[in-house]
């Protein structure tokens, strides 16, 4: 009688606990608004004009609490979005402080960095959280060492590194002749990352990495390259911009349409905090954005 009485009780938890769960995905907690402007926003610069004309939004960030690796607290609690489109691009602005650059790829340097995190599906949404099985998400991932790359070249150990000394390597001999030259690919076999296939060993054209995720550990880059960026730091500030078309033939791609809302979250890493993977700063729950 005992374990049956034991058993309605699991039965009524595990139904009161999905109905939470469902209703959570249905939480906003803020909204703003992606005006539209007569600007082309497929090209629009960091510090252009048309942001003054846009009131930005404040959006509460806090730590990111369910899934290890876990902070036990984060440096950026808050930011400011600001987006306009032109009917044909869309683009974010987002702004925080941090004391710190930090965008070096030496061993135990952490980048900062922002994504932000778009359901490939409105309806059913999807956890906040990084998605869902069968229901994926489309995340746009930003960190400093990109931009870097993209202002000084690709870094390599060498740049990290400048002062290493090494007896040799298999593909770098100091004499020349038969049996010395390699093609690339053969170099590629002693670079693990890139021998791997690793796509953050290899330069990129845009400084914004296209990824998309079913939940927690399912992570997995796009490999295209629809979405442009631009970032500073200044003054104790980081302003970053995602620039991309409102529609792109991608199916698992985010689309945006005018006149409707769009769910969006926020991820920021503060390196000088060694914030990496899930050690980062999240938004509460979905926000929203009105494309005009």
């Amino acid at each position: 009688m005992i374990l049956k009485k034991l058993i309605c009780l699991w039965m009524f938890l595990f139904l009161v606990a999905g109905i939470a769960s469902a209703e959570d995905k249905k939480k906003i907690f803020a909204e703003f608004t992606s005006y539209r402007k007569n600007v082309d926003a497929g090209k629009v610069g960091l510090n252009d004009e048309v942001w003054k004309s846009l009131s930005p939004s404040r959006l509460t960030l806090q730590r990111q609490f369910l899934v290890v690796p876990k902070p036990m607290d984060v440096g950026v609690k808050e930011m400011l979005v600001q987006s306009f489109n032109d009917g044909k691009y869309i683009v974010f602005r987002l702004t925080w402080k941090d004391s710190t650059k930090n965008d070096g790829p030496k061993i135990m340097n952490f980048s900062d960095g922002a994504a932000l995190q778009f359901p490939v599906k409105k309806d059913p949404l999807p956890e906040y959280f990084m998605g869902e099985q069968k229901r994926p998400v489309h995340i746009l991932h930003w960190k400093a060492w990109r931009s870097k790359d993209k202002q000084a070249g690709f870094q390599d150990v060498k740049s990290a590194y400048p002062n290493m000394t090494v007896d040799m390597y298999n593909f770098d001999y100091g004499i020349k002749g038969a049996g010395t030259e390699k093609t690339q690919a053969e170099k590629d076999i002693f670079t693990p990352g890139k021998a791997a296939g690793n796509p953050l060993s290899f330069d990129k054209k845009e400084i914004v990495e296209e990824l998309t995720s079913e939940g927690a550990g399912t992570l997995k880059s796009k490999n295209i390259e629809n979405t442009s960026g631009d970032a500073e730091w200044k003054d104790g500030q980081w302003t970053v911009l995602f620039r991309r078309p409102l529609v792109v033939t991608d199916p698992l791609s985010v689309k945006f349409t005018a006149g409707e809302k769009m769910p969006v979250a926020f991820s920021i890493w503060e390196g000088e905090r060694r914030e990496s993977a899930g050690r980062k700063a999240v938004s509460p729950a979905w926000a929203e954005v009105k494309v005009e």
